[in-house]
């Protein structure tokens, strides 16, 4: 590919790669969370209206290092005198998206800023003009510079008319001051440059766009160009050095997710956009596709991976997105400013959605034994890790993405009346759609949306009122005042989940917890309330546990059935309950394949007699439906009866926790 090197007019007004690098003004979060905070907000901007989810791939793996040098024109000799033979590299790859869009080839300056693809590669600081979109191109991007040693390659395909385009452009931003630096700083005195190839008349650089010299680059980092009716884009860091990365963190006083990339990156996606990982909720209240995020092939969803902390946020975020709550233990609060804010002085300028959260909801007593909710969202303070008490709330707009944890901050100073050891956690959503005055209407801002994205920094991190208003300041004192207000006026309720017995008995049996971190668990039907009579109704238990290899186990199990039909039935363990393949199905359609099958069902005994020997047998019928999900037990001529039997398992994946469970039809 070739180079072109900025313009070094002395009259020009453009920053040098040192000055820029700088640009994001971010020393606060590490490095890693401003990519994927970065990625991931372009991506999901770039979404396809029709589509059902944004797929995000992250990839970090090796390449060749003499492979790439030789394509980047001034740069061989020193790629391959400085690196390793083979050298690390992340790439960042999403589908169900436009890609990069718009003309590259213009000289119209106006029509080259409608550009995505002029603004993502060329231009810094360009604002985002789509209604909910993350803010600034620019800005957000330099920490792909900054995580590997300036080189980032941009592939994208694009459908154009009725065919398709694909483009791939190579740049380099770095500090020309440093004496490390790849180019020549006597030729370039500004650390930035452009790989690709020049337009006819030879004085811009174009990207690359033929399909055979790009699969060749590609090819380098192994991997496969976009096929049939795809169009995305991916972004390729290469020379990334996984010691270097958040140097900044104590590296005696690491967290388990933080000693390798690919951990660091799946515990930043939760961290950061949790609200929009495969959230059914979301995607029904703003019509607006899920998040499906892989980190080197791994899933990253709500059902199984997602942090404690991080699932019970996701139910408080839904309860403050609809304005209600479906779970007792959650409360929501209506936030209204009154005067000089919206042009309805009663329409909520947003929801409050709040609980307190115990340390057992958040396994970290034995045997899971996890990390303070604190420590999940990058709180790194040993006092209030080792005290696990904070008031926390957090907040976002319509993409989905966490501006910002406020821990005992301006959000909520307030000491509130929480029992010793529980984390407040507290989630404001803003009424997106709000219309502000005729004053603020005028300025530019049409609705609450509009006004946060303008005010908002160029990393997303916080919301400060910079232009004369105070509505973020009156939103967080409202909230502040609500929240004390519920505390002082009503009756605190504490609800306390019962472990079923099934899970007080057979805790770790099902899977290991190293790599669940949950007990299993049963359900049976309940009985009538206390006082009344009692009426048994069919349970199962779990008697034990064979592992057979890595991926099969026997299940021994002990039922007391009845009323001609029963169904036993596996779920999985989810923090808004227990998810069957039905509602597994309804909430992934065919993106995730249900984890679990059931095989070779066996009954040993009846009413502890053994089965050969009961003369019951023509009385029992066992069938295996609904996808190896579910076994029916028909009992023929007979009202109740105890069996025993086991069946083998099939585990898919180890990111999530079965349980059985058993119910008469």
């Amino acid at each position: 590919m070739k180079i072109k090197h900025v313009s070094t007019d002395p009259q020009s007004m453009s920053q040098d790669g040192g000055k820029i690098l700088k640009s994001l003004q971010n020393n606060h979060m590490p490095l890693i969370d401003l990519v994927v905070r970065e990625s991931l907000q372009n991506s999901l901007d770039a979404t396809i209206k029709s589509q059902d989810t944004t797929n995000v791939d992250y990839n970090i793996s090796l390449f060749k290092t003499k492979k790439l040098a030789i394509r980047l024109e001034e740069l061989e000799d020193t790629l391959i005198d400085r690196y390793k033979e083979e050298e690390m590299y992340l790439s960042i790859r999403d589908t169900n998206t436009y890609g990069l869009t718009g003309d590259f080839e213009s000289t119209d300056i106006e029509e080259l800023e409608q550009s995505n693809f002029h603004k993502l590669v060329f231009g810094i600081g360009k604002n985002q003009s789509q209604e909910g979109a993350g803010g600034s191109w620019g800005y957000g991007k330099t920490s792909y510079f900054r995580l590997g040693n300036g080189i980032v390659l941009y592939y994208t395909r694009v459908r154009k008319e009725n065919d398709y385009e694909e483009r791939l452009i190579a740049s380099i931003i770095e500090d020309p001051k440093k004496e490390e630096c790849l180019l020549n700083n006597k030729v370039n005195t500004r650390g930035i440059a452009w790989w690709g190839r020049y337009s006819d008349e030879g004085d811009q650089i174009l990207p690359i766009t033929d399909e055979g010299e790009i699969s060749n680059i590609l090819d380098i980092f192994g991997i496969e160009p976009y096929q049939d009716k795809e169009t995305g884009t991916t972004i390729i860091i290469p020379f990334i050095q996984e010691d270097d990365v958040d140097t900044f963190i104590d590296s005696k006083q690491l967290f388990h997710w933080e000693h390798t990339l690919e951990d660091k990156i799946a515990m930043s996606v939760q961290r950061w956009y949790f609200p929009r990982l495969l959230n059914t909720t979301y995607q029904e209240f703003f019509g607006s596709s899920k998040l499906l995020c892989k980190v080197n092939d791994r899933l990253i969803n709500s059902y199984g991976e997602l942090e404690p902390v991080f699932e019970v946020y996701q139910e408080i975020y839904n309860a403050a997105l609809r304005g209600e709550s479906k779970d007792n233990s959650i409360k929501v609060e209506k936030i209204t400013l009154g005067q000089n804010a919206l042009r309805n002085t009663k329409e909520a300028v947003g929801y409050v959605a709040f609980k307190e959260v115990s340390q057992e909801e958040l396994q970290m007593l034995p045997p899971n034994n996890k990390q303070s909710g604190l420590a999940y969202i990058g709180v790194r303070d040993k006092d209030l890790l080792e005290k696990n008490m904070a008031n926390i709330i957090a907040y976002c707009r319509k993409p989905g993405m966490v501006v910002e944890y406020s821990v005992n901050d301006k959000w909520l100073k307030e000491s509130l009346p929480i029992e010793e050891g529980k984390l407040f956690l507290g989630f404001f959503v803003p009424n997106s759609e709000a219309v502000l005055i005729d004053r603020y209407v005028q300025e530019g801002y049409k609705n609450l949306e509009e006004y946060l994205r303008l005010i908002e920094a160029s990393d997303h991190a916080n919301w400060e009122d910079n232009v004369g208003y105070t509505i973020v300041k009156r939103m967080r004192d409202y909230t502040n005042r609500v929240i004390k207000n519920a505390y002082r006026d009503a009756e605190k309720h504490i609800n306390t989940s019962v472990t079923s017995a099934l899970s007080r008995k057979f805790g770790n049996l099902l899977l290991p917890p190293a790599n669940y971190g949950r007990s299993s668990n049963r359900v049976t039907e309940r009985r009538m309330r206390e006082g009344g009579p009692r009426r048994r109704g069919a349970d199962i238990s779990i008697s034990r546990v064979q592992h057979l290899d890595s991926k099969t186990m026997e299940i021994g199990f002990k039922a007391f059935i009845k009323e001609k039909r029963n169904e036993v039935f596996l779920q999985i363990l989810t923090q808004d309950g227990r998810m069957n393949h039905e509602s597994w199905v309804k909430a992934f359609d065919d993106n995730v394949p249900f984890p679990f099958t059931i095989e070779n069902v066996n009954i040993t005994k009846i009413n502890d007699n053994k089965y050969s020997d009961s003369g019951l047998q023509d009385k029992i019928k066992i069938a295996n439906i609904k996808e190896l999900t579910k076994i029916e037990i028909d009992i023929i001529e007979l009202k109740e009866v105890d069996i025993e039997g086991s069946f083998t398992m099939s585990v898919e994946s180890n990111q999530y926790m079965p349980s059985l469970a058993i119910k008469t039809v």
